[in-house]
């Protein structure tokens, strides 16, 4: 797959494709759905198949407080694309002057005449450009003008639920990692470097790796069921979300304890792909009954991983 940036685009740069707008969050199921339409359509028309995402999300830069966790990174979900057999994808820096660019600039220019658009797919809700001006119809009819025509896709459900990012946040935030996983069509996994932390876990004998996230969405703090995945081989881990507070931390972590022995895991890329939630975070008296509820804990974390099948990520990202 090929990646573009908005800013290195050229007139004519692609001469007919197939196009999709969004910031595809996740590359859930819904997206998947989208993605197909517009790689079917690509082939039927002798075009290329092309994604237009931002970076970062908009409301990163318009509304900070409004804006959602990521589910994935940047690069993950540029990878993502790239596995269901996107073509092209064009990402723009989403800056205070971009969100200025008037609407029908936008279809105009970088869709017909660098992109060469002959069709446009996008979702029910989708609105561009400044101020959010740019509507469906406004779509329909400039493209009415350059010569291309509009698909709306319908909302992609499982049953009676709308797959939507929002949606994929809230399972991971809440431990639903079943239902996360039925929304995005994979498990969930937060994928991360390991760092030096301070050590705590192993002077309680219960070393631990510690993964700063590429991702802002991740599980609510408490103890959870997990596996590590690092350079092929996968681990049975008991991990901690938290701001450890026995010891009067602020700052949330997030701790694998691995079952199956330490590792030297430090400045590696690492997967945790969590099964299932175990309890909720707890401030303790002491440090000894830290440690009574730690055994406790990598007890319950070895019946339930027992139960399920290892699994092996290694995906995109």
């Amino acid at each position: 797959m090929q990646l573009i940036q908005h800013s290195c685009l050229t007139e004519n740069q692609i001469p007919r494709s197939v196009i999709t707008v969004g910031n595809f969050d996740g590359v859930h199921r819904g997206h998947r759905a989208l993605l197909r339409r517009v790689i079917a359509r690509a082939k039927e028309l002798g075009a290329a198949s092309v994604v237009y995402t931002f970076r970062p999300h908009p409301l990163k830069v318009l509304n900070p407080a409004r804006c959602p966790a990521m589910i994935t990174a940047f690069e993950e979900r540029v990878a993502l694309l790239g596995a269901e057999g996107i073509d092209v994808t064009v990402w723009a820096r989403f800056d205070r002057a971009y969100a200025s660019l008037e609407p029908e600039v936008f279809v105009r220019h970088t869709l017909k005449v660098c992109l060469g658009a002959v069709e446009v797919w996008v979702g029910p809700d989708f609105a561009f450009g400044r101020g959010r001006s740019g509507s469906i119809d406004l779509l329909r009819a400039v493209g009415r003008q350059v010569g291309f025509a509009v698909q709306v896709l319908r909302p992609f459900t499982l049953g009676d639920q709308v797959v939507s990012s929002t949606r994929v946040r809230e399972a991971i935030v809440d431990g639903e990692f079943r239902c996360a996983k039925q929304l995005l069509g994979r498990p969930y996994g937060l994928k991360g470097t390991v760092v030096h932390g301070h050590g705590r876990g192993r002077d309680l004998g219960f070393p631990t790796a510690n993964v700063l996230p590429r991702q802002d969405c991740i599980p609510k703090p408490g103890v959870y069921a997990a596996w590590v995945v690092c350079e092929g081989d996968t681990h049975p881990a008991a991990v901690n979300i938290g701001t450890n507070p026995t010891f009067g931390a602020a700052e949330v972590t997030v701790e694998a304890h691995l079952l199956d022995g330490n590792r030297d895991l430090y400045g590696k890329e690492v997967e945790v792909v969590f099964v299932a939630p175990v309890r909720g975070e707890i401030a303790f008296r002491s440090p000894a009954d830290l440690v009574r509820q730690i055994r406790a804990d990598v007890a319950t974390v070895r019946r339930v991983l027992g139960a399920v099948a290892p699994v092996i990520q290694g995906g995109p990202g």
